[in-house]
């Protein structure tokens, strides 16, 4: 794991985790709105940039991530939002959080798939990520690009709205990265077999899940608002899964800064 940070650290803290697929410079261009204000810290996951890293389990990951926090002398985070994936993996270091006695003033999960399949499901959905990973394995940045934009599963998740995901894609594709097998398949299982930590009231009140009104990681906020009543559930038209922040980069920044300042 490796991480990225913007802004002075003198100024409160906030952890930005991407998604799959994706690293830490994706998510630049609304920690860059931020990082006047804030010190933004953006790890690039295992397994996901080019340090020779596989994507091992959950667990590692969230220890890492708050292992840099205590590392570095950060004592509390004014936001930790996460996006698809990074979603999940947020929820599980806001649990590492309250364990550890860290506070934190606000959690912003965009576009979490928080379902909980089967093995045979994930296995079928291994299959489709190893598809979309070797996309990547290429210097060819522009075929990269089209294929991405073209690929039927990614079709599929971006409904009729891929022209939104441009500036993300073209960041993914400017250098070749290589995605192992053990690292999707952890992909996949971080993704699909998420088990939902028991959160206080008050801690709930802290959270915003948020979601495209289309997206298929939406079908899992039932599942949610069963486990978390308190929480706030947000949802926005005319984007497809994590398409806004893409999209409009610094409105996403002030939206994720108006959160803060809520509480």
């Amino acid at each position: 794991m490796t991480f990225h940070t913007l802004g002075d650290r003198q100024n409160p803290a906030v952890l930005l985790i991407h998604g799959m697929m994706c690293t830490g410079k994706d998510c630049e261009p609304y920690g860059k709105c931020l990082s006047d204000r804030y010190f933004v810290i953006m790890p690039t996951l295992d397994g996901h940039g080019n340090d020779g890293t596989d994507l091992l389990a959950l667990e590692d990951e969230v220890n890492k991530l708050v292992g840099f926090l205590k590392e570095n002398g950060i004592t509390s985070l004014a936001l930790v939002q996460g996006s698809s994936m990074g979603a999940e993996i947020a929820l599980a270091v806001i649990k590492k959080l309250i364990d550890e006695k860290i506070p934190f003033k606000r959690a912003f999960f965009d576009g979490g798939p928080f379902f909980h399949f089967s093995p045979l499901f994930r296995a079928f959905m291994k299959k489709k990520f190893e598809s979309l990973g070797k996309i990547f394995d290429t210097d060819d940045h522009d075929a990269a690009y089209s294929a991405m934009i073209n690929h039927p599963f990614f079709r599929f998740i971006a409904k009729d709205k891929a022209e939104q995901y441009e500036p993300i894609i073209r960041s993914m594709a400017q250098e070749r990265r290589h995605y192992s097998k053990k690292t999707i398949k952890n992909m996949v299982r971080i993704c699909y077999k998420c088990d939902l930590p028991v959160f206080s009231e008050e801690t709930q009140k802290k959270l915003i899940f948020f979601f495209s009104d289309v997206e298929p990681a939406r079908k899992s906020r039932k599942r949610l608002m069963k486990a978390y009543p308190a929480a706030e559930y947000r949802d926005i038209e005319g984007y497809s899964h994590c398409g806004y922040q893409s999209v409009f980069p610094k409105e996403y920044a002030e939206m994720l800064e108006k959160a803060i300042n809520e509480l």
